[in-house]
């Protein structure tokens, strides 16, 4: 004979009634791969890679030159001379 307690049927739910582990992000997962991926690839093409590397530092450094030369010329009136046709000014101002 069973000597056991009796519970509530709330106690005992079926299997698979909980729901499932949140699953990871496609972001996430997406710098997973690129993380395992990159490197294999970068020694591959090994010249690629530092082309690659040059253009983006290289990309950063103009960048920064053309902000800085807006921000000194921002607010200060310059005139451009079209021959025949007359003179225009021009002011480069920041938002």
């Amino acid at each position: 004979m069973y000597q056991g307690s009796i519970t509530s049927a709330e106690a005992h739910r079926p299997i698979g009634s909980e729901s499932p582990p949140a699953g990871r992000s496609p972001l996430g997962v997406l710098v997973y791969l690129a993380l395992v991926i990159v490197p294999f690839v970068a020694f591959t093409y090994p010249v690629a890679t530092v082309a690659l590397l040059i253009g983006t530092v290289a990309l950063a450094v103009l960048s920064r030159s053309v902000r800085r030369t807006l921000r000194r010329r921002s607010g200060r009136v310059r005139t451009l001379t079209l021959p025949g046709l007359g003179t225009v000014e021009y002011r480069i101002t920041t938002n």
